[in-house]
């Protein structure tokens, strides 16, 4: 069995037993969250459930509507596909749904500045609630053409002493460049002190001492996963910014939400929303790394 063959069969083994969740809309705009996700069971084996949340006085409407993304996904699928519908407000249906989901994938649309807004406060309800990963995939997105492009992972510059917050997103983030044989490029923005600001000498130091921390910092991961080619970035930028920058030419941005400082401050934090609303690349929010929990590798 080659190496390729045997990531596989791990990750069959591994996830099998967990669905890959897809919110779908019920106008059928979730074409490429669809894609995304039955793309993704390729790799898995995972079993893809569609569940698609509707309001109690649209439930004749959307019978008849004739948008069935499980059509679709059927079609491409290799695996099981299946599809409930639920009565109920999007974000809370699809956050019960995940009680026994592996994954979860939702949509988001760019049609103007009011589906925009509507769409970025199910995201981040979703993203922030979410017990497991979720990705959010532009409506425009098309998988295939960055198949063999990087994943983006972002991290903060300081996450303290004791476990790492971050590391369910390092874990998810390696694992999946290991598994497509893609490289990771790990972009850590940071912003100069401002005491430091006038010091030349001092701000250098500074940016030795938090590029050398992060190095320390990721020894263990380079160790489990010596096959994953990483790139590190680092700057003093706004970690939105560098994210952005580096997302141009990625197949997908990993990002954690934690409850420490930088990326992932109170919820999702400013960072994350913002990328979240601007970026053309699907975006992983993975959550915090609980106290005595361990990342795994997923």
């Amino acid at each position: 069995m080659d190496v390729s063959s045997t990531r596989q069969a791990h990750a069959r083994s591994a996830l099998e037993a967990r669905p890959l969740l897809v919110g779908v809309s019920p106008d059928g705009r979730s074409a490429s969250a669809v894609v995304w996700a039955v793309q993704e069971a390729e790799q898995t084996g995972q079993l893809v459930r569609l569940v698609t949340a509707v309001d109690a006085s649209e439930v004749e409407p959307v019978e008849q509507s004739g948008h069935d993304l499980s059509v679709l996904a059927r079609r491409l699928a290799l695996g099981q596909v299946q599809s409930q519908r639920v009565v109920g407000p999007v974000a809370a249906t699809l956050l019960a749904a995940t009680a026994d989901a592996e994954l979860l994938v939702i949509g988001h649309r760019g049609l103007g500045r009011v589906a925009r807004a509507i769409t970025r406060g199910t995201s981040a309800q979703v993203a922030t609630g979410s017990p497991v990963p979720v990705v959010v995939v532009p409506e425009a997105w098309i998988q295939p053409r960055f198949a063999a492009a990087p994943i983006v992972l972002g991290l903060s510059p300081d996450v303290g002493e004791g476990q790492d917050p971050e590391a369910p997103a390092l874990a998810f983030a390696f694992a999946r460049a290991d598994n497509l044989q893609v490289p990771l490029t790990i972009v850590c923005a940071w912003q100069v002190p401002p005491v430091l600001a006038y010091d030349a000498e001092a701000i250098s130091l500074y940016e030795q001492a938090t590029r050398e921390a992060l190095e320390t910092r990721l020894e263990p991961w380079l160790e489990r996963f010596p096959e994953v080619r990483t790139t590190l970035s680092c700057g003093d930028v706004t970690p939105e910014t560098a994210l952005l920058r580096a997302a141009r030419h990625a197949q997908l941005t990993v990002v954690g939400r934690t409850r420490a400082s930088g990326l992932g401050r109170h919820g999702l934090g400013a960072t994350v929303r913002g990328l979240l609303q601007h970026t053309e690349c699907p975006v992983a929010v993975v959550p915090w790394l609980r106290s005595g929990t361990s990342p795994g590798v997923g």
